[in-house]
């Protein structure tokens, strides 16, 4: 029996409406085929230019002998140190270290490390350090990443402008991290971290972090505080124990405490009191002078009060006697671009003409002891007398003991540029404030010896003195080396 016309007509028309959704769906399965092609292939070629952008490698860092011979390395996961050999100095095959691997530096001794872009880092002696990461793009030069562990010492930072477009820089003191990017700095930037231990008998004591910025702008963060602190060039902030970062204030380090010897009415000598942190050093007479004294005075300069220090002997003595106060430093100072003494001292009596005899006999005396790049131990005095030299004998050699007459009962400034020195200072071990002789009287206030991280103009007091300009230095590396030490350990 044959279907009816409309039956077959509306067969076919479901044939050829099945047949179209058919070559529909091919074609759908053909472009979502070609689309996921598209994203697997732009997937695998953005991963592969995520990976050239940020694939990183271990970097290592050059080490070179500038000063002295007691620098050590510890490789990562090892627990002895070994000496740094004389041949990092000397043209040899250089020393490397690696991510993880830690220095350490001892007195006299400075090393100067070089990173791949150029960057260095001077560090002084007395410092520990460990290299906790060192990392740059493995085929592009886009990202570069340096953390330095800073345990104790004082380290300087300068950064190289390179061609990475994210370059972070950090070394990590305690709870504190400085750090640099060089966009902030232009063309690189200049920063110094000196952490010093509030415990050293501690396997891991609290620090003291003292940043400063030369060049460039930096940034300090101290965990558990949210706000991050931002320090222009010549700034500085000091970051005590478990507490935020300190106000930014002008790069610079007075490194005599107590300049004007409080409180007032202290006195000492033959009662052996102390001016703290002044220690009271005499030496009496053998005859009938016995010792001289030590008493601090009010006085008056420039129109202000202050204290001062008096010493005096009686000007009736006949026998020679020194009679003074000392402070010891022990700070280095190889790090500092200018270094200045100041002082304001008035010389009042006076029984011994000129220098004395000896030509080192004077009413009032200022000496600094200090440490030359070679670690060798040498003095300056700066000596000031009133009555006329006579037959008194007057230091023949300046470069080692300068004596200036002033004027009786007036205040004189002290100024003296401390880079002037030759051999130049490294680490000051102490300032010794005293007088030498038989009878005297003398004061002296406002002692002071300034670090400034910039050039700075030295103004003499209004009672008189020239200005000085200080200019930054450049520490120049010494082949010089001694032996290597048997152990580490001073």
């Amino acid at each position: 029996m044959n279907a009816p016309p409309d039956a077959i007509q509306f067969d076919r028309a479901r044939t050829a409406a099945m047949g179209r959704r058919q070559i529909r769906r091919a074609w759908l399965c053909l472009i979502s085929a070609f689309l996921a092609f598209l994203v697997i292939c732009g997937g695998l070629g953005g991963a592969g230019y995520w990976y050239r952008g940020h694939a990183t490698e271990k970097r290592t860092v050059r080490v070179e002998l500038v000063q002295g011979d007691r620098a050590f390395v510890r490789p990562a996961f090892q627990r002895n140190w070994s000496a740094i050999p004389a041949s990092s100095a000397t043209g040899g095959v250089p020393l490397e270290l690696h991510e993880g691997d830690a220095l350490q530096t001892k007195n006299g001794t400075q090393v100067l490390l070089t990173f791949w872009d150029n960057s260095t880092v001077q560090v002084f002696e007395n410092t520990e350090l460990r290299m906790a990461e060192l990392r740059s793009t493995r085929y592009i030069s886009q990202a570069s990443t340096v953390t330095m562990a800073q345990s104790r010492g004082l380290s300087r930072v300068a950064l190289a402008p390179g061609d990475y477009r994210r370059a972070r820089f950090q070394v990590v003191a305690g709870d504190t991290t400085i750090l640099m990017r060089e966009g902030d700095g232009g063309a690189g930037g200049v920063f110094v971290v000196q952490v010093t231990a509030n415990d050293t008998t501690s396997d891991d004591p609290p620090v003291t972090v003292r940043a400063s910025v030369r060049r460039g702008v930096g940034a300090v963060r101290v965990a558990n505080y949210p706000d991050e602190l931002r320090l222009a060039a010549n700034e500085q902030t000091t970051i005590p124990p478990g507490q935020p970062a300190g106000t930014p204030t002008e790069a610079r380090r007075d490194f005599v405490a107590n300049s004007q010897f409080g409180p007032i009415g202290a006195g000492g000598c033959d009662l052996r009191e102390q001016f703290t942190p002044w220690v009271a050093k005499c030496v009496p007479g053998q005859i009938d002078g016995g010792f001289g004294r030590l008493t601090t005075v009010q006085e008056k300069l420039d129109g202000r009060e202050l204290p001062a220090l008096e010493i005096s002997r009686n000007l009736s003595s006949t026998d020679p006697a020194n009679t003074g106060v000392r402070q010891n430093l022990d700070v280095g100072v190889a790090d500092e671009p200018s270094l200045s003494l100041t002082a304001d001292i008035k010389v009042l009596e006076q029984n011994l003409p000129g220098g004395g005899q000896l030509g080192s006999e004077f009413p009032l005396i200022v000496r600094i002891n200090y440490y030359d790049t070679f670690n060798g131990y040498n003095t300056r005095i700066w000596g000031f007398y009133i009555a006329p030299s006579g037959n008194g004998a007057i230091p023949v050699n300046p470069s080692l003991v300068e004596a200036r007459a002033v004027q009786v009962g007036e205040w004189e400034p002290l100024r003296f540029d401390l880079r002037g020195l030759v051999p130049q200072p490294v680490r000051l071990e102490s300032i010794e404030v005293y007088a030498s002789g038989q009878g005297y009287r003398a004061r002296i206030t406002n002692v002071a010896i300034i670090g400034v991280e910039k050039p700075t103009t030295i103004g003499g007091s209004p009672s008189g003195g020239a200005q000085i300009t200080l200019f930054p230095i450049v520490v120049a590396r010494h082949d010089r080396l001694n032996a290597h030490p048997d152990e580490v350990d001073d």
